[in-house]
């Protein structure tokens, strides 16, 4: 009997923002941690430049470093959802430029049957999002984030200026726009192979 294929919804928000900082994403549960987070990348509007790291009971999922033998982090592109979550709501934290600091918390809200191949090749996608994440290379962490959104907003705000400096004054801290980030997920769709191609699934589009 052939195994019953399903989806995870998740919601992704950003530790400590405020306003919060989401996004939920549909995944199939053949999912490896590698394609979640280059789906989670292209989601929130990073742009995959820095290291990242998943933390789940306890374990550390990412890039293991090749020149550490003694490195505990396991490969992300060999587990899948569907191996560490099995459909339970387990506490999932991803960590995003370790140098920043950005650690959002994943929640599992929903695991779903699916029920086509059409369905099934429609994944990832993105129901939703609130606001704006932080630029890529920002430094400072969220405190320094949230300092500056209210900088950047408030023309009479005593940084104002020095925040334009930072970053260009068409920066909308409020600005989520769910059909570009779609168009980016579907972008990484492009890198998957075709069914008929003999890779396993949690190998593809890393």
């Amino acid at each position: 009997m052939p195994k019953i294929r399903c989806s995870y919804q998740l919601h992704i928000q950003l530790n400590e923002s405020k306003p919060a900082i989401w996004r939920r994403l549909v995944v199939a549960d053949s999912t490896s941690l590698a394609q979640l987070h280059r789906t989670i990348q292209a989601a929130m509007g990073w742009e995959n430049r820095h290291g990242y790291a998943f933390e789940i009971a306890g374990q550390r999922y990412g890039q293991p470093n090749a020149d550490l033998p003694e490195d505990p982090t396991m490969d992300a592109r060999r587990y899948t959802l569907s191996q560490l979550l099995q459909g339970q709501a387990l506490a999932v934290r991803y960590l995003y430029d370790l140098n920043a600091g950005w650690q959002l918390r994943i929640k599992l809200e929903a695991c779903t049957p699916i029920g086509s191949p059409e369905a099934l090749h429609s994944l990832p996608i993105c129901l939703g999002g609130r606001n704006a994440c932080p630029p890529e290379n920002w430094s400072g962490g969220m405190s320094a984030f949230t300092d500056f959104v209210q900088a950047i907003q408030d023309k009479q705000h005593p940084g104002h200026h020095a925040a334009l400096r930072l970053h260009p004054a068409d920066f909308d801290a409020k600005l989520f726009d769910l059909p570009a980030a779609q168009a980016r997920i579907h972008a990484l769709q492009l890198l998957r192979p075709s069914t008929s191609a003999a890779v396993k699934p949690e190998t593809a589009f890393l």
